[in-house]
């Protein structure tokens, strides 16, 4: 593993809400009967995920909206063995966060949805519950899959990061050269003047 320096990156109130998230998501994925515990675990989910999003926009720490551009360049590298090292998420996690936060909300939604009486007896919202509840369980594997492949492809040990707020600091990188010429290019192109016809 990388015994380099280390900085810091995760607040302690991102690893507060990152592991009690987890925790009441796993209870719920395990215990899922639908009774009042399940229900308040669920709402309790949700709220989790509501205050690291109010958390994400007053502090600023670090960047929230994935961006196509940097995730396909990403990708590009780690397709060839060279992922750039992220001081927070890499633009695919950032992605698979957006995704597991969505799918969370969603089921505390359809989870008070199936409640009401507009909705008793209509097996519609249900269904949406248990289908969303199955693709976070897939959602999680491939998180936990994908932070186990990263740790070991960058040598560095990511949920003890996600645990002590540290981590080895991020490089220049490739992905942020190759978006930084592209930018350029197009900025470029922009500036230059129309050709002239003969």
């Amino acid at each position: 593993m990388n015994d380099g320096p280390r900085i810091a990156v995760w607040h302690p109130v991102v690893r507060l809400l990152h592991w009690s998230l987890a925790v009441l998501v796993a209870i719920d994925l395990v215990r899922d009967d639908g009774d009042y515990p399940h229900r308040l675990v669920g709402y309790g989910a949700a709220a989790i995920v509501l205050l690291r999003l109010g958390w994400g926009l007053l502090s600023r720490d670090h960047k929230l909206c994935p961006s196509v551009r940097e995730t396909i360049v990403y990708l590009r590298l780690l397709l060839r063995g060279e992922p750039p090292r992220s001081a927070a998420h890499n633009p695919l996690g950032l992605w698979m966060v957006w995704l597991l936060w969505i799918l969370v909300l969603l089921l505390g939604l359809t989870g008070w949805m199936s409640r009401l009486d507009a909705f008793w007896g209509d097996d519609l919202v249900i269904d949406a519950h248990a289908l969303l509840a199955d693709l976070l369980l897939v959602c999680v594997v491939v998180h936990v899959a994908a932070v186990i492949v990263m740790s070991w492809i960058l040598r560095e040990n990511l949920p003890a990061a996600m645990i002590t707020g540290r981590k080895a600091p991020g490089r220049p990188s490739p992905q942020s050269a190759e978006t930084r010429s592209a930018a350029r290019d197009e900025g470029a192109d922009r500036q230059r003047p129309p050709p002239v016809l003969p």
